[in-house]
């Protein structure tokens, strides 16, 4: 065994030891095969969560260990990757209307003090991708549009195109951000959403992250329903 053919082979050890980066698709059109041909080579550990309704879910099941995004994952991820983030889910998640189960996963993971990483195409109005589409620039509602996107970082996804997704996956800082059991999760910025009876009737396990607020209605359902320990 040549020198390569061992380093290779450490990178691959090394991570299998580090918890994988999930992936959520949805199914916002636009760059479809060319982002999962770059996430195939990003030479990370994926674990892919599939929205409901894809056309092309056979194909993202290459990636990695696919799972349904109304499943729960079977291990802790170390990133939440959002390679197709359209505007009606990043506006969902300012607001807190999380009315699919892409949405609340979206919010376990912020919830968790997890890296949230989304590409910038299908949300943002000056991208590329929405300029081929026809989108005016400079127009009043684009400018809307990207005060919800600035609203959306506080809350804490990061907004990025594909090479800084890259890099900021293969960096070391996201790996001292998300592993060791001795940090406290990062505070989520922004203003908090109180989690309401529909919330935690959902999904029980919301109410156990560190930063979850909960109504007195949503505390009298899990205490009523015993839902805690």
């Amino acid at each position: 065994m040549n020198d390569k053919e061992l380093e290779r082979m450490v990178v691959r050890i090394l991570q299998r030891l580090q918890p994988p980066v999930a992936v959520l698709v949805t199914a916002a059109s636009g760059y479809r095969e060319i982002i999962r041909d770059r996430l195939a080579s990003c030479g990370q550990r994926l674990q892919v969560w599939l929205d409901e309704g894809l056309t092309d879910s056979e194909q993202w099941q290459t990636l990695g260990n696919a799972l349904s995004v109304v499943g729960q994952p079977p291990e802790p991820c170390r990133a939440l990757v959002l390679p197709f983030l359209d505007y009606s889910l990043a506006a969902g998640l300012v607001n807190g209307t999380l009315q699919n189960p892409a949405a609340m996963r979206i919010q376990e993971a912020l919830l968790a003090g997890l890296p949230v990483l989304a590409l910038r195409y299908h949300c943002d109005p000056y991208s590329e991708l929405n300029q081929l589409r026809g989108a005016v620039a400079r127009s009043a509602y684009a400018e809307q549009r990207q005060a919800t996107l600035a609203r959306l970082a506080e809350c804490g996804v990061t907004l990025c195109s594909m090479n800084e997704l890259l890099e900021k996956l293969a960096s070391s800082e996201l790996t001292r951000k998300s592993s060791g059991n001795t940090a406290e999760p990062t505070p989520v910025a922004g203003p908090h959403r109180y989690l309401t009876v529909a919330d935690v009737s959902g999904n029980p396990a919301l109410a156990s992250a560190p930063a979850a607020r909960l109504t007195d209605a949503a505390r009298d359902f899990i205490k009523n329903n015993k839902l805690w320990s």
